[in-house]
């Protein structure tokens, strides 16, 4: 007989209030942010990506002049979308890091028929070095590679 599942309290509990808290606090922000009209006339693709730079580096009088005022919203919305995927960088490369018995694995090592690494320094060493970068058989290195 297949029993209920229950709900683990404590401790394991936290990450989730804490995520459903956050996208509360996500939904409260974006249900009450007030967006304006559009403008008009369109914006000029340059003009944004200039006023963008200029809010960036607090270039105020040059904003005024050369870009769009006013793009204060998308500097952060830029700057929010920026953490986002830098986060989501690092959380990839967390998972990515795959390790056996403690020592560090690369994703793309390869692996002998023994189940060592191919390219190990003993086995390195009781090989001799081709021209071309691969390793030289005998006969290979007693008639010099010629065919």
């Amino acid at each position: 007989m297949t029993r209920r599942p229950k709900l683990r309290l404590g401790s394991s509990l936290a990450p989730g209030i804490l995520a459903v808290g956050l996208f509360a606090l996500m939904a409260l922000i974006v249900l009450n942010t007030p967006f304006g009209a559009m403008p008009e006339e369109a914006f000029d693709v340059d003009s944004i990506t200039a006023a963008i730079g200029y809010a960036l580096f607090d270039l105020g009088p040059l904003q005024e002049t050369d870009g769009v005022s006013g793009t204060e919203p998308f500097l952060a919305a830029f700057l929010l979308i920026a953490l986002t995927l830098d986060a989501a960088l690092d959380a990839s490369l967390v998972l990515a890091k795959r390790e056996e018995s403690g020592e560090p694995v690369a994703a793309l090592a390869s692996r002998g028929s023994n189940d060592t690494p191919a390219d190990s320094s003993a086995d390195a060493q009781s090989r001799s070095a081709s021209t071309d970068g691969g390793s030289a058989t005998e006969s290979d290195a007693t008639d010099g590679g010629a065919d």
